[in-house]
């Protein structure tokens, strides 16, 4: 048997649960007479059509960067203790999607990148370890983007991971959980990844993609009873394959146990180009959850089940990316494009990758008015608010055909300095969404200075 044509899921009690199952056999149970189960299976089709049709309305986005024009990578800070790491906040509006860092989705109180060093270190030595800057480069589909780039430079030996720079949201355990969250970005490893890892290594075979972890245990938030990784592991062979999986891992007091562990040997591994990473997941209280994460639109683990701790404490760390590995440095990685929703954006368990190709309407009945003061001037626009079958990201203006502003609501105010009496001034507006479609321009609306 061929094990990369397989994806293996291995569980602990209590076993994971296939609500599809149970609606085919309830069906089955309650419909013997072959017409029924017919009009019931009629039925049933015409019900998930409308509800993935209804999802793909009702997913909101919380946030999107492109670590466009605007947006700073600041200097190390507040640095531990220890002396081993320190904080790197991300700060300043994204130009390109008109979000703000830091970053408001799910209360955050911190933004930005963890940065934890093998030794003791300084502002002036820091970045001897770590270096994270955003960078101008040619990004997915060939497109030329800003990305943030990421470099380990050093971890210390094989098989001991020591330094890593955390891409996280960071957020207080006393506000509660977050019940339901997509995330997307475009990220890129280096072409020499696999020979990074080394298998005849003990812990020197894995490379981090994604995690979360709880807490708030004895009121301390970094201290929880549940996490959920997914790693690139590195097989004998010299393979790469993908595993996701569920444990107590999350530097609490909790013995470390294995929930559910899975194992994807089909989906490949990118390395050396673009890919689109999306992971969903679901924390309901009943236990009936779901984790579910795709490569370039294609599945590598949906888990049912339980994904709850034994204290049932809530996310507290939300680490999008760790440039965090055990086998050989420099460890980097580069990211563009990050997106935040509280649902599927696409439909239920359906992935956005090339799945929007459709742009939203034209902004309509677009209006201005003109405030003048002593030194400036400022131009209010309104306009009424496009639709998208999956979701409007936002609205880009143009001033006389210049692009200067970008709005994620259906209003903006532009602020006009060293104009001469009597000047003319024309506005139009485009929607865009999240895949980057982007309308027609609005009918124009004028202003004179």
């Amino acid at each position: 048997m061929n094990i990369y044509n397989q994806v293996v899921t291995e569980t602990e009690p209590p076993a994971i649960v296939n609500k599809a199952s149970r609606l085919s056999l309830s069906i089955t149970k309650h419909n013997s007479a072959s017409k029924l189960l017919r009009i019931g299976k009629l039925i049933t089709m015409m019900f998930i059509i409308t509800f993935v049709s209804f999802q793909a309305q009702a997913a909101k986005m919380l946030f999107k960067s492109n670590f466009g024009p605007g947006v700073t990578i600041n200097a190390p800070s507040s640095f531990f203790s220890s002396g081993k790491g320190a904080l790197q906040h991300i700060t300043g509006i994204d130009m390109e999607t008109g979000y703000s860092w830091p970053v408001k989705a799910f209360g955050t109180n911190f933004s930005g990148t963890l940065l934890i060093t093998k030794d003791p270190v300084t502002s002036a030595t820091v970045g001897d370890y770590i270096t994270n800057q955003i960078q101008t480069v040619s990004g997915p589909k060939g497109k030329t983007i800003n990305e943030i780039y990421q470099n380990v430079k050093i971890k210390g030996d094989v098989g001991q991971a020591s330094s890593q720079s955390v891409l996280m949201f960071d957020r207080p355990s006393t506000i509660g959980d977050i019940k339901d969250f997509y995330m997307t970005y475009w990220i890129k490893f280096p072409s020499d990844l696999a020979d990074k890892l080394d298998p005849t290594v003990s812990s020197g075979n894995w490379r981090y993609l994604f995690s979360f972890k709880t807490g708030g245990y004895g009121g301390n938030d970094s201290s929880g009873d549940y996490r959920i990784a997914i790693v690139i592991l590195k097989d004998t062979d010299g393979k790469l394959y993908w595993q996701t999986k569920g444990d107590s891992d999350a530097n609490g007091p909790v013995p470390l146990t294995t929930y559910w562990r899975n194992f994807n040997y089909v989906v490949p591994v990118p390395v050396g180009e673009w890919f689109k990473f999306e992971v969903y997941s679901h924390r309901p209280a009943d236990g009936d959850g779901r984790f579910w994460a795709a490569i370039n639109g294609e599945e590598i683990v949906d888990y049912q089940g339980p994904n709850m701790g034994i204290y049932n404490l809530p996310i507290t760390r939300l680490i999008a990316h760790s440039v965090y590995s055990g086998g050989y440095g420099p460890v980097e990685s580069h990211i563009t494009g990050l997106e935040i929703w509280d649902g599927f954006p696409c439909g239920t368990g359906v992935s956005c990758y090339d799945f929007d190709k459709v742009a939203p309407t034209v902004p309509a009945s677009p209006k201005a008015t003109l405030r003048k003061y002593s030194t400036f001037a400022s131009t209010a626009l309104s306009w009424t608010a496009s639709t998208d079958a999956v979701g409007v990201s936002g609205y880009a203006i143009y001033r006389n055909g210049i692009k200067v502003g970008v709005s994620t609501t259906p209003s903006y105010t532009d602020k006009i300095t060293g104009s001469a009496k009597g000047t003319l001034y024309s506005y139009t507006v485009k929607a865009f969404d999240a895949a980057e479609n982007f309308s027609n321009s609005s009918s124009a609306v004028n202003v004179t200075y």
